[in-house]
């Protein structure tokens, strides 16, 4: 599920990593021509730096040999996108670089110096693989997706970023940051605060001395705690064309009411369920708690 519209026709973004000025020309004249746009990076390390700020549609990258930058940048965009597809860019004499590449995660390759049928052809394939949104499904209105993790807070850095990745990639730059920020508030709050049901005089302490990987493994073993859930319900209804998240923990809940309806002009200090409503009512004001206070839920307006 990919909080977007349209079908494989649409517009895509395509990030190319190559030093060759005559390979990135081709590209960006056959994308511009589709109406594709086209980000360009000249190295390994800044096409990665640049996939993690635009999250592009399709990678195309050169091998980068004999370092083979390239292929480790493959691996590198799957451990953070595996649905995102990635076309090599190759030379003659270079087929077990390829391979290796292909091996790696690589969708396809491109021999290079490009003529313009050949990437059309590879081009179209990589479009065809991405992840179909509902919008292309006739007859289905809604679609949810159920995650559920332990009360580990490690963990949490992981899911927020495919919440973000597998429901939320149709969303301009700048409503992503607000939603990964409000995400991982409200998991964090779920796991540390409900299942856990730490402290925040104690996760400061603890921290203050160092103690807080140690502190957050004595209450895991703990009976009461270890095999509490965290339940996220990511949930995209197309006929309203929102995107609602809902946060449930197995903790006793806590009481939200004065904080929702609190108009602080600065986030509340000394609480973290504060600051996760605080931060989250900040970029969506539908904010809304069961009467326990252990399950939560917002709504991201596509629209």
């Amino acid at each position: 599920m990919i909080a977007r519209t349209g079908s494989h026709t649409q517009t895509r973004t395509l990030l190319v990593v190559a030093d060759n000025v005559d390979t990135q020309t081709v590209i960006l004249e056959h994308a511009r021509a589709h109406g594709h746009s086209v980000i360009s990076a000249t190295t390994p390390a800044l096409g990665l730096s640049t996939f993690d700020m635009t999250q592009p549609d399709i990678v195309i990258t050169d091998l980068f040999l004999p370092e083979q930058g390239g292929i480790t940048l493959v691996k590198q965009i799957r451990e953070r996108r595996p649905t995102c597809p990635v076309v090599l860019l190759t030379d003659v004499g270079h087929g077990e670089s390829t391979m290796e590449g292909l091996r790696a995660g690589a969708l396809d390759y491109v021999q290079q110096p490009i003529h313009e049928e050949s990437f059309a052809q590879v081009l179209q394939r990589a479009i065809h693989s991405l992840p179909a949104s509902v919008d292309d499904a006739p007859g289905v209105d809604r679609l949810e997706y159920v995650l559920v993790m332990g009360p580990d807070p490690s963990y949490v850095e992981s899911t927020v970023n495919w919440l973000i990745q597998g429901t939320a990639m149709g969303l301009m730059e700048m409503r992503q940051l607000h939603l990964r920020a409000a995400l991982q508030e409200l998991v964090m709050n779920a796991v540390e605060h409900g299942c856990l049901e730490l402290r925040y005089q104690d996760k400061i302490e603890a921290m203050a001395k160092d103690q807080y990987d140690e502190l957050i493994s004595r209450r895991r073993q703990e009976a009461r705690f270890r095999d509490r859930k965290v339940t996220i319900r990511a949930i995209y209804d197309k006929r309203q064309q929102a995107l609602t998240y809902r946060i449930a923990d197995e903790g006793k809940g806590f009481n939200w009411k004065t904080l929702v309806s609190s108009r602080h002009d600065v986030c509340p200090t000394g609480d973290a369920s504060g600051r996760g409503v605080f931060l989250t009512r900040s970029f969506f004001p539908d904010i809304l708690y069961n009467d326990r206070g252990n399950e939560v839920m917002f709504t991201v307006p596509l629209g």
